[in-house]
This record gives C-alpha cells, structure tokens and sequence, in this order.
C-alpha cells in the first residue's frame, strides 16, 4: 500500500459542503486534497437549481430588506419540528451566525458573485419572515476557466441556460414563450460564450476558488475507510487508479460525501416502501455515513430526506427525477389512491404529506399518489404535460371516472374530490388546505394571468389526465451527529478528534423540512465553512506550537 502522501486537510467529495470546506482550509495555509469518487466534479449541487438560502446577507441591502441574525432565528424556531429546538438550537445559531459569513468569503476568495433574488420564505407570515430577500443563486461562470477541469464538472440533467431568479423573479414557468423571448438575448450570448448558470455556476465558481487556493483534487478516488491513532481520525483509504492508498492527515478529515439515496440497503431500513425517480448522483451511496459510524459516531436523523414532485428524464442513459413544478400551476391536483387531495399542492415542503407512513408498517400512507389535469391545463401549460415517451407516465380519459380506473384509483373519490375542489376554486378560497393563501402560494411559481388566484384553476374540462407521483428523493438528510464546530460526535456527546461532516452526509439540522427553498444548499456552503475553519484552526495550532 502506497503511504507516501500526506496532507493537512483531506476532504470527501466535491458538492457544495466539500468545495466550501476545501477553499476556507486552503486559503488559511493548509494543504489540503479533494477526493472524490466519481469522474466528475460537483455532486448533487452540480445537478441543483442552485438556490441558496441565506439570511442576514450583504446583497439584502440592495433590495432594501431589513434582516437579522435574531429575526432568523425566530424564523427557523417557528417553522422548525415540535421540539427540534431542544436538540437543535446550537446548531441553528451557528448556520445563522456563519452564513452570512461563509457568503462574504465565497466571493471574496473565488470567481462566484451571488445574486439576490425575490423568492419568499415559504412561511413568510410566521415570526421572522420576510417576503423575499433571504435567496440568492451564483451568477452564470464559463466552465473554461478551469482549464483542464473544464470538462470535467457534472452535467445536470436538463441544459437550462436560465439562473434561479431569472426563472421564479417572474413567471417564466407560465409562460415560457414570452419570457424566453424577454431573455433571448440573454439566451443567445450564454450559448455562444458557453455560460454555465444555477448549479453548474455555483461548482465552476467554487472549484476554480480551490483551484486557485492550491486545492490538490483526486477524482476516481472512493474512500474506502477512515484510519486512528489512538482515538483521533489520522488518514483515510482511498482506492485510487486501480489501487488502495493511504493518505495521512495531519489536522482532520472533512466527510461532505452527500446522502445515501442510492443505497438500497440504507433506504430499505430508513425509508421503507418504493423509491423512484432519485434526482441525485449514483454515488450517493452513503459512503461517508457508513465511515463516520464505523469509528464510532452517532448517526441521527436518519429518516429525514429532501422529497418533492419530480418529473422523469433520462440522464446518464437511465430513468431519473428532475424538480417539477407542473402541480404548482392552475387546473392542476395532487390525489392518492382514493382519489382524495391530501396537501397543500403548492407548499414548498410537499414532500412531508409524501413522507407520512403508518406507525405500525412504516409504509407510506399517500403513496401511490396522482397528478391529475384537464383540457384547460392542457391549452395553457402544454410544455409542462407528462411527457408521453416516457412509459407508464402519462395516462387519459374523457370522464374522471374512466380516469380513475385507467390508474386504479376510487372514482367515487376521483369525482367527489374534483367537485369539492372547483367549488373552492369559484369561492376563491381552499377550504381544506389553504392552497393560494399564503405570499409563497401568491408569489412563487404560479400564473399570475389566471384571476383572481395565481394557482387555482377549475378542473372540468375533458379529456383529463393523470401522472403518477412517485416519492422522488433529491437527497437524503440524515448521518452522523455533529456538534457547532462541525465536529463529529460519539454517542456520549463527545467530538471524535479530527473527523467533520458537512452537507447531506450530517444529520440536518433543519431535516425535512426546510426553512427556505435553499435550505439544502445554504447549510451545505455553510457546514462546510465552520468545517474548513475549525479544521484550519487545528493546523494554523499544531504549526505554531512545533
């Protein structure tokens, strides 16, 4: 085994978290190598809309948007778990104390500028929040300035030349005809000078950071292991090139190797029943929460996971999700097997009904769950319609009720539910879920041509259609324990020296649901930055004193 190398810092994988606790470590002075196991480079951020959830930032001020480090908080108690703030709390005070931070830093030691854009917190109404101003998204990059990395960062699963605000700041979901040609000249430049935008931006801004910073990167190199000496994280295993290697470490190892949604042993015992559509990368396969608990860590949170509607694209050849927003428009319902609506269709955490499961067989209760449209959503949104070369995904009848049996669904549900539902619509008002009351329901995503409610619309008009809305996993949100410093803990509470985590690979301390529509991305930037600086705290110490 080759026991040559050896750095100050190691860090597993690339995504967000990996990338921010890279830079930081570096630019502190520490010598510091990226490992991460595919061939390519960014992670599920790469494959993200790349939208970051930040309070308290410096771009705020530029939309006139008064904020506070107390006002989150107020925000992410409110909207938190019953009870989460007893075991939370110091961790929530730290994400809100370093994000802004960490926001600063970013761009002050890379190419990547932040935009802010006018997305609402999804529960703006509660105590603390604001009706926009918290979210912002990296600004387009051109891949070429990695020189030869430029071809080397993940591709995401659809091309779309357009940032995060350019397509929620206005209701380009609606109607993509008018705004694309709004954007056209935008469109034509990002082509011809090879713009990457959203997460891609985020990535090539990020790595260029670590690149500049003197960051060593491996790709191919699967961490196989984590090695001790004594009861403190010395190196780590890495398979490489055809061949194991040990890397030692002098200061700690920084574990940002995402979820473990592709694991299918993991997701049987975490999230028991059927899994489809995953929108990740195939390499979460939970390497890093597996490592941690092999030296002893205390995994939590390991039922938390980022589940939301996706629609299915084929990417790397294969069947995957990608993030929709077809349910979120008029003319549109989500139902289960009855035929009976369960949610709220345009809350942004949609993906908590999803992940109801019934106590005694931990199997979900709205699952298998439908999409169902109409003839009006069929002439308004015709780009937003199950696509119908994919197989088993797009299904239709000239009665509900013929509907209903096509997908094997209760039509006496199917019918009743669809009556109740237009009737809500032609009062104004969503009398079992409130859908279209709130800012986010008005604000966000809709149409704001169809009056007087942006996301309410009839659905009576045949032929009717249906979808199936599987549970799509983005990511899972559960690993190991960690303390403010990003530290790993043991079940006892106690840090095991040298050994971090940061991103999806930590229990989240936000879980499932989320604060903000960035509320995977913000934390990830963020742990990462507490994890880089504690790291680096750790070699600037042991420099100093030989």
């Amino acid at each position: 085994m080759d026991t040559s190398n050896c750095f100050d810092v190691v860090v597993v994988g690339s995504g967000a978290a990996g990338l921010s606790a890279a830079l930081v470590a570096s630019v502190s002075g520490a010598r510091v190598l990226v490992l991460e196991k595919a061939s390519v480079i960014g992670g599920t951020t790469a494959m993200s809309g790349g939208c970051i959830w930040v309070p308290n930032h410096h771009h705020q001020a530029a939309l006139s948007v008064a904020d506070s480090q107390e006002a989150a908080l107020d925000y992410i108690r409110a909207v938190s778990p019953e009870g989460w703030h007893n075991q939370e709390e110091s961790l929530w005070v730290a994400f809100v104390t370093n994000a802004r931070k960490m926001l600063k830093f970013v761009e002050e030691h890379s190419p990547t500028r932040f935009i802010p854009n006018r997305e609402p917190d999804p529960y703006a109404e509660e105590n603390g929040g604001l009706a926009f101003g918290r979210n912002v998204s990296a600004a387009p990059l051109r891949p070429s300035i990695l020189k030869s990395w430029r071809h080397r960062i993940r591709q995401p699963a659809i091309k779309v030349d357009l940032n995060y605000e350019e397509i929620f700041d206005n209701p380009f979901i609606a109607n993509p005809k008018k705004w694309g040609l709004v954007y056209a000249p935008k469109l034509l430049w990002r082509k011809f000078t090879g713009l990457r935008t959203r997460g891609n931006a985020l990535v090539i801004g990020l790595f260029k950071g670590c690149l500049d910073a003197g960051v060593e990167v491996w790709s191919e190199a699967k961490v196989k292991s984590l090695t001790m000496d004594a009861d403190r994280i010395n190196g780590v295993i890495v398979e490489c090139q055809g061949k194991d290697m040990e890397v030692a470490v002098s200061s700690g190892v920084i574990l940002a190797s995402g979820g473990f949604e592709w694991n299918k042993e993991m997701m049987a015992r975490y999230f028991p029943g059927p899994v489809e559509w995953t929108a990740s990368p195939r390499t979460n396969t939970g390497d890093g929460q597996r490592m941690a608990f092999e030296v002893g860590a205390h995994l939590d949170r390991m039922d938390q996971a980022l589940i939301m509607g996706t629609s299915p694209v084929y990417y790397d050849d294969e069947i995957q999700g990608l993030p929709a927003s077809d349910y979120f428009l008029p003319h549109a319902i989500i139902v289960n097997k009855l035929g009976k609506r369960f949610v709220n269709e345009k809350q942004m955490n949609i993906g908590l009904a999803f992940a109801e499961r019934d106590q005694k067989t931990r199997k979900p209760i709205n699952l298998p769950a439908w999409r169902i449209y109409d003839a009006q959503y069929a002439a308004k949104y015709p780009h937003m319609l199950p696509k119908a070369q994919i197989p088993n995904n797009r299904f239709q009848a000239e009665t509900l009720e013929e509907l209903a049996k096509i997908i094997n669904v209760k039509a006496t549900g199917l019918v009743s539910t669809v009556a109740r539902f237009n009737s809500f619509v032609r009062a104004g008002k969503d009398e079992d879920f409130g859908r279209g009351d709130g800012i986010w329901d008005t604000k966000r995503g809709g149409d704001p041509s169809n009056m007087p409610n942006p996301t309410l619309g009839t659905l009576e008009r045949p032929p009717f259609m249906a979808m199936p809305f599987h549970a799509s996993f983005l990511g899972t949100k559960g690993g190991p324990r960690t303390n403010e410093r990003a530290q790993v803990l043991r079940p006892n509470g106690k840090p095991i020296e040298g050994l971090y985590a940061a991103g999806n690979v930590m229990a989240n301390s936000f879980g499932s649901k989320g604060v903000g529509a960035g509320t995977t991305l913000g934390p990830c930037l963020t742990w990462g930055y507490i994890a880089g600086c504690d790291a680096s705290k750790h070699f600037i110490s042991g420099r100093l004193t030989k």
